[in-house]
């Protein structure tokens, strides 16, 4: 395995070509650019491409930037300028808290790749706002239209505003990043049970370098989480909350209480959502978990399966009973006492 420095070093080197390249690009040669671009996605944060700049190949997102948060007050602002409530921050459908936001944290992740602080993160190499390309046809269409989205956030008159502003924009923020060739949820399907522990440390090495810079990334799911086969990277951070930001008083709040979120969300997914379903032998996915968790351990498990799920099916456990509350209503409080329960039961254990 590469010493740090020298994974660092030519990550470090392509920026430097990169970002300059980029820099020296006038908004019409930029956009010309990204009409050349190839593309690969389209929801409802944003739009994604791939392209070659200087031999390199880019990832391109364009994070929709709405008419509030370019008014003169709001440019830049980590503020939490819709007035969106916390529960917002929770799971699939959000569009996230804003572009400003998003773009502070690519910043805040390049700077500590550059620094050697830590590498799970792709670089940005060059951010620029320009006219957004087209909002795809049926943008809220897995809710069955604007109606379907906002009554899925419990008719929150504030993700209504966020909504109708996102439909509306013109404008965005394009984010050039390193390309990372592959989700891990993609890699991790081609591969055995025994590939699980070393995912497993460095989802956990991930996290806690997050926590320990109070940034909560709130959406590590294996989609937005990349690999190049031998490290992990955290991407797409339009959910990300830190303290860092402009928070109001319930922000800050809701942000100590969530400290832990990202690794219990995270150890829960691998759980849930891949393991789980490798060696419960053809069983209910949930009911596996909780029978594991109240110390039904089936037979036939692999030695490090079952390690993993002796450590984290608790977690899963109570992470999946929280998302299923959260659908049943979005007021569903969220459990920090019992995560808390866990990991110092963990603790003691150790």
């Amino acid at each position: 395995m590469a010493h740090p420095e020298q994974r660092r070093l030519p990550r470090v080197a392509a920026y430097a070509k990169v970002s300059t390249a980029l820099a020296l690009m006038s908004d019409r040669r930029l956009a010309a650019l990204l009409r050349e671009a190839t593309p690969l996605g389209a929801g409802i944060g944003g739009t994604s491409a791939v392209l070659d700049v200087e031999g390199v190949r880019i990832f391109v997102k364009r994070i929709p930037l709405t008419d509030l948060e370019l008014r003169p007050g709001n440019r830049m602002s980590t503020r939490n300028v819709f007035g969106l409530p916390g529960f917002y921050q929770y799971g699939v459908g959000s569009a996230g808290f804003g572009a400003w936001r998003e773009l502070a944290v690519h910043q805040m992740t390049t700077n500590w790749v550059l620094a050697g602080e830590f590498a799970g993160f792709p670089l940005a190499y060059h951010w620029r706002v320009l006219p957004a390309p087209a909002p795809p046809v049926g943008l809220f269409s897995e809710f069955g239209g604007l109606e379907g989205a906002v009554a899925h956030w419990g008719g929150a008159p504030a993700v209504r505003r966020r909504l109708e502003a996102l439909d509306r924009s013109t404008m965005s923020i394009a984010v050039f990043l390193e390309h990372i060739p592959q989700t891990l949820g993609s890699w991790l399907a081609d591969r055995e049970v025994s590939a699980f522990p070393q995912v497993e440390r460095e989802l956990a090495e991930g996290v806690a370098f997050m926590r320990s810079r109070h940034l909560i990334h709130f959406d590590v799911h294996f989609r937005n989480v990349l690999t190049d086969g031998d490290h992990l990277y955290f991407s797409d951070f339009g959910l990300a909350l830190s303290s860092r930001f402009e928070l109001s008083a319930s922000e800050s709040d809701f942000h100590v209480t969530h400290r832990d979120y990202d690794h219990d969300y995270v150890m829960a997914h691998l759980v849930n959502q891949h393991l789980a379903e490798r060696v419960s032998g053809g069983a209910d996915r949930r009911r596996f978990v909780r029978d594991w968790a109240d110390g039904d351990r089936r037979s036939g498990v692999a030695g490090s399966a079952a390690v993993i799920l002796d450590k984290h099916a608790a977690t899963a456990a109570v992470m999946d009973d929280f998302h299923r509350r959260l659908c049943e209503t979005k007021q569903a409080r969220y459990p920090a006492d019992a995560f808390g329960r866990i990991r110092c039961g963990a603790a003691s254990d150790a």
